[in-house]
């Protein structure tokens, strides 16, 4: 479990920059580097990658605790830990292509690999 934490918290990294680095064509490093007192048009897939990175912090905000309790109180929840991290990634990907959809359907699968861990963990602990 403590690799799936790592390797989500390598996703987060990962996704953190991207939307300025896939922006910076339209808007300069100097805007970034600067303390950005006035808004910038962003490009579209910048303003996607935003919205996606804002999602996944929401989603990371349940995923950490649920993780760290499974390792605590001894809970295999590996698989679906992995499940979510690899539906996260795709979602990720489906958000910067604009694939609505199909995206709607990767979230929701997501919160149920997220509901069954936390049914695991609330099965074990009554």
């Amino acid at each position: 479990m403590i690799d799936i934490i790592l390797f989500t918290l390598l996703f987060y990294f990962i996704q953190l920059p991207l939307p300025m680095i896939l922006g910076l064509r339209d808007v300069s490093l100097s805007y970034h580097l600067s303390s950005r007192d006035e808004e910038v048009k962003r490009p579209v897939i910048s303003e996607r990658g935003i919205r996606a990175l804002k999602n996944l912090k929401e989603s990371l905000f349940i995923f950490l605790p649920l993780s760290l309790l499974s390792i605590i109180i001894n809970i295999d929840s590996i698989l679906a830990a992995t499940v979510w991290l690899v539906l996260r990634v795709v979602y990720c990907i489906l958000y910067y292509l604009g694939v609505s959809y199909l995206r709607t359907v990767v979230w929701f699968l997501s919160i149920i690999c997220l509901l069954d861990m936390a049914v695991r963990i609330f099965k074990n602990s009554v």
